[in-house]
């Protein structure tokens, strides 16, 4: 409850960090992806109609604004449709001057849902909806244990733009691991050519510790890719990318490379620049900006040597060291964990 009269789940997309946060259902109807810890544990369950009519009488009295909405958890759009058109319409008469509402949706409930259902939802006042693609790779999405397929995230893709609403889906570098990140790229390629939608969220794999994908780490049964391999892989996608409308953003710390982002056709050659430039670095410099960035002191290459002189010779003297590609690979994960 978190001192409010209304219930606040866990998560949001970082791109809903200002948002209202609606609770429509609570936790993760599937709750089975072998990478994500955020529901073990938890039971998964709807909210009753009126329970979130309560919950949006409680926001508006306590003073709760915002020019956008986001629906929590995990996956509010599996609530049957005329039900949450109730709840989006009556959301909307409290809070007129709220913009945009957004909802995750998982893959193959958005291909089961009819377009009569969305189009629906969309009059009612759903704007966006996020789906964790994750990959448009088969083979990952089994071995990941997401619970969809390619051909579901295709459809339900279809469905969403169909229905006049805004798809954001999200793409995980590196999730195939070194034996599958050149299918992890290719695939995933093909779905967002396919599909179109306006936004490609990057989200860079980090196995999790205490998660099945943690597990298969420290086991050796999985084998990541490097910190480098991801930003190629993520490189190797946007190339194969054709007559994309839509925009690729890289707006979590995880990613490596922030100026990776922009219009998927029109800035397509800007953002393989900025891998180039990556890319082309000294070994030194190179391995300065990946500790940098990855302690959250800078966003790009070139903000390496704006840092101030002790923190630049800190740095220096870490990422100077002698390790082996195992160690350094270690000392990244260790500062990636801390956002994930």
């Amino acid at each position: 409850m978190y001192g409010y009269d209304f219930e606040l789940g866990p998560i949001r997309p970082p791109s809903e960090a200002d948002s209202i946060l609606l609770r429509v259902t609570r936790n993760c109807p599937w709750n089975k992806c072998d990478f994500c810890g955020v529901y073990k544990g938890e039971k998964f369950s709807l909210r009753e109609v009126d329970e979130i009519k309560r919950d949006i009488d409680a926001m508006k009295r306590a003073g709760i604004t915002g020019s956008s909405a986001f629906l929590q958890d995990a996956n509010s759009i599996i609530l049957k449709p005329d039900k949450l058109a109730e709840v989006l319409v009556y959301f909307r008469q409290q809070f007129p001057t709220v913009k945009r509402v957004t909802s995750y949706g998982r893959a193959d409930t958005l291909s089961r849902i009819s377009p009569e259902n969305l189009k629906m939802l969309k009059e009612a006042g759903l704007d966006r909806i996020h789906s964790g693609y994750e990959t448009g790779s088969d083979r990952i999405l089994k071995s990941i244990n997401k619970g969809c397929t390619k051909q579901q995230e295709i459809e339900g893709g279809l469905k969403v733009r169909e229905a006049g609403l805004e798809l954001s889906m999200y793409f995980m570098p590196g999730v195939g691991g070194k034996e599958y990140s050149e299918e992890n790229s290719e695939e995933t390629a093909d779905v967002i050519n396919r599909v179109n939608p306006d936004f490609v969220r990057l989200r860079t794999f980090v196995a999790k510790p205490g998660t099945p994908m943690g597990d298969r780490v420290t086991d050796n049964s999985f084998v990541p890719c490097t910190d480098e391999e991801k930003v190629y892989e993520i490189r190797d996608m946007i190339k194969k990318l054709e007559g994309c409308t839509g925009t690729l953003v890289s707006d979590h710390i995880v990613n490596l490379l922030e100026r990776v982002e922009g219009h998927m056709t029109l800035d397509r050659d800007r953002m393989l620049g900025a891998v180039s430039e990556f890319e082309s670095l000294e070994p030194l410099n190179k391995r300065r900006f990946q500790l940098a960035r990855r302690m959250g002191f800078v966003r790009s290459p070139r903000d390496v040597f704006r840092l101030p002189d002790n923190v630049l010779l800190q740095i220096t003297k870490i990422a100077g060291k002698e390790y082996t590609p195992e160690e350094w690979e270690e000392l990244m994960n260790y500062f990636l964990e801390k956002y994930i």
